[in-house]
């Protein structure tokens, strides 16, 4: 007995062993059945009402029974009529309870937005097929009825635009796609018009999506109509600002050559470009040089030289240092009602940020320490018409009088008003001359200079105004580059003038060689500050600063034109003499 009982106990692992391996078939060697949609009925037709948005279509069915007790999860979804790719849905819907339930109740507002993604339009009636899908492991079974739903009648506006492909900065990823700025009405009310600055590569596509999101509509098109599902080629590498209105189904795209500084505060003032750097992602950088030729003193951003397309500062959103801010496009401004302003300068080198992403534009100035160099006329843009610049002077104390010494002689009595010194008129100084600031006419009083020497040179002979500001504690300078204008007046031909750039020599003596037209009208210019003319016909004589245009050449040839300047440009003696 006890040997059976042996035997019996010997037999169990081995009997429990064989039952256990029954439960864990391979894979294959179960069943799964098809669920059974029993609602809504087969053929049904569900208007979706724009004014019930969260009305429910509620889809039930019978489950789904596997062989084994494995357990079953579901998914919804619904594809156009005939369809058996069940991968990539109009719409998708998971049960509760971990995909477990059988039965789903999207809400019109969704089913809407999933049938115009998939661009149906407005009020259209779309011959769909629902599909329930019952999955265990890998193993699937469906069960599909038609379906037709019509859509609202008002057609459905996104509040949300994207940019994505393999044009595009971020690629094809879908989920990085780079957001537009939604502008809005004066009201804050959205107007359907988006924007965004961007780069976009040659020969590549990209397409505009409502949504960070692979089932949201792709947009697209051509000849500035946006479509539905369309891919738009890029036609060359560059920086864009990008226009989409999807209310009126447009699209534009202006390509942005250059962001630039325009200003008083900025080398070449008004008549000046100083130029940005694309950097990736809607930012634009560069290290620039700030002046304060005078108090106030600004800039303003202008796109392509064009003074259609300025950003300008938002009022009242200044930075605690107002060295940044939100910036708008003056256009929208005035369209918005948006106060806007100048963007105040500062002085010194900074590194210029221009942030145009859809979190908002804006700017900042942020300050860079260099070494000083106390250099006068040293510029990078050596043939702007009024060329200004500065560098800091180190003072402790502000002197009651101020003298600039040329190799220790003094040329020039500054004038004092208030902290600081000017000279009123233009001095003509020399590269081969050093100089020094001095509180005393003879050289023995207080140096006063931006480093240790005391000593500041010239880079180029030029007639140059001067004033040392001791409240900012820097030294301005500025000159005038002076050009020969010479056109057909009676002709219109003032926008195909000539320009010729004239050459300077010590001192206040300008040059040109150049063919000249009988008939033809002439002045001496540095626009528009400096605008040499007179009424006489003489080849020799003086001109006044405002004077009439000069009708003086009556032999068509080529011409040597000559004129020295007053020390103030208030007059000018002129020749021309035919070579």
């Amino acid at each position: 007995m006890k040997k059976i009982y042996a035997y019996l106990l010997l037999m169990l692992p081995i009997a429990w062993a064989c039952s256990e391996k029954d439960n864990m078939d391979p894979v294959g060697n179960w069943e799964i059945s098809n669920p059974a949609l029993t609602a809504p009925a087969a053929n049904t037709t569900v208007t979706l009402d724009e004014n019930a948005p969260d009305a429910l279509t509620r889809f039930e069915w019978q489950p789904a029974i596997t062989s084994n007790q494995f357990i079953v999860q579901y998914s919804l979804v619904l594809v156009p009529a005939g369809s058996t790719d069940y991968d990539h849905p109009i719409l998708a819907v998971t049960p509760a309870n971990a995909g477990k339930d059988t039965w789903v109740a999207p809400t019109a507002a969704q089913i809407d937005y999933a049938l115009w993604a998939a661009c149906y339009p407005a009020g259209a009636e779309v011959k769909l097929q629902s599909v329930v899908i019952a999955k265990a492991i890998e193993k699937k079974t469906v069960d599909t009825r038609d379906i037709t739903f019509k859509r609202f009648a008002t057609e459905y506006v996104p509040t949300t635009l994207f940019l994505t492909g393999d044009a595009s900065e971020a690629g094809s990823d879908v989920t990085k796609a780079i957001p537009f700025r939604a502008l809005e009405d004066a009201d804050g009310n959205p107007t359907g018009v988006f924007e965004l600055y961007t780069h976009l590569n040659k020969g590549a596509t990209f397409f505009f999506r409502d949504q960070a999101d692979a089932h949201s509509r792709k947009m697209g098109g051509a000849d500035g109509k946006l479509t539905c599902g369309t891919e738009i080629t890029a036609t060359d590498t560059a920086e864009y600002q990008i226009t989409v209105d999807v209310k009126n189904n447009t699209y534009a795209l202006m390509k942005i050559d250059r962001w630039s500084l325009v200003g008083d505060a900025v080398e070449g003032g008004w008549g000046g470009d100083v130029p940005l750097a694309y950097v990736g992602n809607s930012v634009w950088e560069k290290e620039v040089t700030f002046y304060q030729p005078y108090d106030g003193a600004g800039f303003i951003l202008r796109a392509n030289g064009d003074w259609g397309y300025l950003l300008k500062r938002i009022k009242g959103t200044a930075t605690a240092n107002n060295k940044g801010g939100k910036l708008i496009m003056e256009s929208e401004g005035n369209a918005t009602g948006v106060e806007f302003e100048d963007i105040p300068g500062t002085t010194g080198l900074h590194k210029v940020t221009v942030s145009l992403t859809a979190a908002g534009y804006t700017y900042t100035l942020t300050k860079i320490e260099v070494i000083v160099e106390t250099i006068i006329g040293k510029t990078t843009n050596m043939t702007a018409d009024a060329v200004s610049g500065n560098f800091p002077i180190i003072s402790t104390a502000v002197p009651t009088e101020l003298y600039l010494l040329e190799d220790g002689q003094s040329i020039l009595t500054f004038t004092k008003n208030g902290n600081i010194f000017e000279s009123k008129t233009f001095v003509a100084l020399q590269a081969s001359k050093t100089y020094t600031l001095n509180s005393k006419a003879d050289g023995s009083g207080t140096v006063y200079d931006g480093d240790d020497d005391g000593i500041i040179t010239v880079d180029h002979d030029q007639a140059y105004q001067i004033a040392v500001d001791f409240d900012e504690k820097q030294l301005n300078w500025k000159h005038y580059n002076m050009k020969l204008f010479h056109w057909d007046e009676n002709g219109g031909g003032w926008d195909q003038r000539q320009e010729l750039v004239m050459t300077y020599t010590h001192p206040y003596i300008y040059d040109v060689t150049g063919d000249l037209t009988a008939g033809y009208a002439s002045k001496f210019n540095s626009p528009w500050d400096v605008q040499f003319g007179t009424a006489s016909m003489a080849l020799s004589g003086t001109m006044d600063n405002g004077g009439p245009n000069y009708f003086g050449i009556a032999s068509t040839g080529t011409y040597k034109a000559h004129i020295v300047v007053s020390d103030d440009y208030t007059t000018a003696d002129y020749s021309f003499v035919k070579q």
